[in-house]
């Protein structure tokens, strides 16, 4: 059995020479084993270990003995041993958490924190290859795609599993080969777990179909998982490629992203995500399953809400991802005046507009100058965001148009639009800033007093 273990950490590099790996061990026979199959490995590999357990306060004064028997395990064979106390039962109604989810957060915090101060290079659990087949089984249950029906990888980051590919046979005989005395968690028969139910009843049952049920699902999770890391390798480059990040907004342009496969799309969405939000956790298929549909209508405008304040839109030609602003809704610019002889700066690090007087217009069309014959002015002028119905007279066109429809034809992203700066004096509209200014205020051949008001941002050259 050390042969075959250390074979599987060595095809997975789980451990190499010189590392300090952190054991969990809870006292049973799969931890147990695994600590001593590591004071075995220790000198041949030069490595250093030390043994980390959690005392959940689950089962009472079981609890409390088992905390007691790995400490004195670790003891008699000189090996470093770190226990933390939790109450388990707390932290899940606090948390509105199953007990045993409580458990494995805490669990796995404290093992993190030790790892960490201890400077450890992993972490080892002792997963089998029982567990693997429980785990896949339950995700087959609930419903999983090829990530879930992958079940328990051999490394996820620091957390190495290199009791893996053993049996629960052959980890018994293991202990009563070297005498190794191990603790029994009564809470491992209790069949109100999904877990327990599962290795209590399903698979003995699945076992008459095939006596070989636990290999057959493990060599089954093994072949789903290196397809899974081929569409997850492909799909990552698809998404490094299409991407545009702009501030915390990410676009996935549709022509690109709508000609992929499938199975592709749903990754490079989860990618998206994750990108977005650091992780994928509380995103399920009916969520990607929202935003393919919504990529496929491919209306602008139409958007959906995911968890995590993410909202996902479609803005002309891409797809868009972006976190939703709590204070969005009231993101609008309060009336300001205008300086016509100085410079005015606009809020939301808009930049500024500085005015100026000129003596010529003729051939200036950058979109960041407007030309006003101060002569047609009524009133101050002033800068506020749009209103409802709001219109103007674009210059070189005939008639009035809607702010509304001019935004929407330079693309300006719906929850931008309340920024977009607008001059006005008490008749209406003279320039939507930065984008085109009505033509009743533009001068003419005979008019002598001119401005030239000039937007400067951060891009302007």
């Amino acid at each position: 059995m050390l042969k075959q273990i250390v074979a599987f950490c060595q095809k997975h590099r789980l451990f190499s020479y010189n590392d300090h790996i952190l054991l969990a061990c809870s006292g049973g026979p799969d931890s147990l084993c695994m600590v001593h199959i590591f004071i075995r490995l220790a000198a041949a590999y030069n490595l250093t270990v030390s043994v980390a357990h959690v005392e959940h306060g689950i089962r009472g004064r079981a609890s409390v003995q088992d905390a007691a028997f790995v400490k004195d395990f670790c003891q008699k064979n000189n090996l470093p041993f770190y226990l933390k106390k939790v109450n388990a039962i707390s932290y899940a109604e606090k948390n509105k958490l199953s007990v045993e989810a409580a458990a494995r957060i805490l669990r796995y915090s404290f093992l993190q924190q030790t790892a960490t101060v201890l400077h450890c290079t992993s972490i080892a659990i002792a997963h089998h290859r029982g567990d693997q087949a429980e785990t896949i089984l339950m995700h087959m249950i609930r419903g999983a795609g090829t990530k879930g029906l992958s079940g328990i990888n051999p490394r996820t980051n620091n957390i190495i599993r290199p009791l893996l590919n053993c049996t629960r046979s052959q980890i018994k005989s293991y202990c009563s080969q070297y005498n190794l005395v191990f603790r029994t968690d009564t809470t491992n028969y209790d069949t109100n777990y999904t877990r327990n139910s599962i290795r209590l009843k399903l698979l003995p049952f699945l076992h008459k179909y095939n006596p070989n049920i636990e290999e057959t699902l493990c060599r089954t999770a093994s072949l789903i998982a290196e397809e899974n890391d081929f569409i997850t390798t492909y799909a990552d480059d698809v998404y490094k490629s299409i991407v545009i990040k702009k501030n915390n907004r990410l676009l996935l342009p549709l022509p690109e992203f709508t000609k992929q496969h499938i199975a592709i799309k749903r990754q490079t969405l989860r990618a998206a995500i994750s990108d977005l939000c650091n992780n994928t956790i509380d995103i399920e298929n009916i969520h990607i399953d929202n935003i393919l549909s919504l990529a496929a209508k491919a209306k602008t405008g139409s958007s959906l809400n995911l968890p995590h304040n993410i909202i996902v839109i479609i803005e002309y030609n891409n797809l868009v991802l972006t976190i939703a602003e709590k204070s969005s809704q009231k993101m609008e610019i309060e009336p300001i005046s205008i300086n016509t002889a100085g410079t005015t700066t606009l809020p939301f690090l808009l930049g500024s507009i500085s005015a100026i007087t000129v003596n010529s217009y003729e051939g200036q069309k950058d979109r960041r100058l407007c030309y006003i014959d101060t002569d047609k002015i009524c009133g101050k002028l002033i800068i506020r965001s749009r209103k409802n119905g709001d219109f103007f007279y674009p210059k070189g066109l005939n008639g009035r148009k809607k702010i509304k429809n001019l935004l929407i034809d330079n693309k300006i992203p719906r929850e931008q639009r309340s920024k977009i700066p607008l001059l006005c004096d008490q008749k209406g509209i003279i320039w939507v800033v930065g984008i085109q200014q009505d033509q009743r205020y533009f001068p003419q051949s005979s008019s002598t007093n001119i401005i030239q008001l000039t937007l400067n941002t951060q891009n302007s050259k």
